[in-house]
């Protein structure tokens, strides 16, 4: 009986314990979620998009161009408002920087082995009706770990990579005024 009673009595004080450390404040780097204001985005625009949504996994090969590709299956498959994500391998690309006043980008060229760690972005179609591929991409080196980051303006596949992708179409106007 000795025995149950400490052990209950060593449960409960290491309860009461917990229960405590969990109502101290945070240390002063950490904000709690309820600090995070509310209501500070008023140039906020949204369009709800149609529901009804089409679901693509593309693989690519290697020697494949990612945008050239992704250019291609856009114009084939007449996509209008699509996002993808997608991880993989590249041996080969050029990663831009966009500088508003020269109106171009600012590239590295890299030519070796790297590790695709997140490339992310949308396609949507131009005044003349093209498409228009915008990807964002984190590449790692094989050789030594450097990281570089930027819109890809190409890049070539050394393995394999995995894609995936959403398209949907805005409503209609009458669909958007019945809201």
């Amino acid at each position: 009986i000795m025995r149950s009673f400490a052990l209950a009595l060593i449960c409960a004080v290491a309860l009461a314990g917990g229960a405590s450390a969990q109502t101290k404040a945070p240390p002063a780097e950490y904000v709690p979620q309820a600090d995070i204001p509310a209501g500070t985005a008023p140039g906020l625009k949204a369009t709800e998009l149609n529901p009804k949504v089409r679901r693509f996994q593309l693989i690519f090969a290697k020697g494949d161009d990612v945008r050239a590709g992704l250019a291609d299956f856009a114009q084939k498959n007449h996509l209008t408002i699509a996002n993808f994500t997608a991880i993989g391998a590249l041996d080969q690309a050029v990663i831009g920087w966009s500088d508003p006043d020269k109106k171009a980008f600012k590239v590295v060229r890299l030519n070796e082995e790297m590790e695709v760690t997140s490339f992310t972005g949308n396609i949507t179609r131009d005044r003349q009706g093209n498409p228009v591929v915008h990807g964002h991409i984190v590449v790692a080196l094989l050789r030594n770990g450097q990281v570089y980051s930027g819109h890809l303006l190409q890049g070539r596949i050394s393995l394999t990579m995995q894609l995936y992708m959403d398209d949907s179409e805005p409503l209609s106007p009458t669909q958007a005024s019945a809201q």
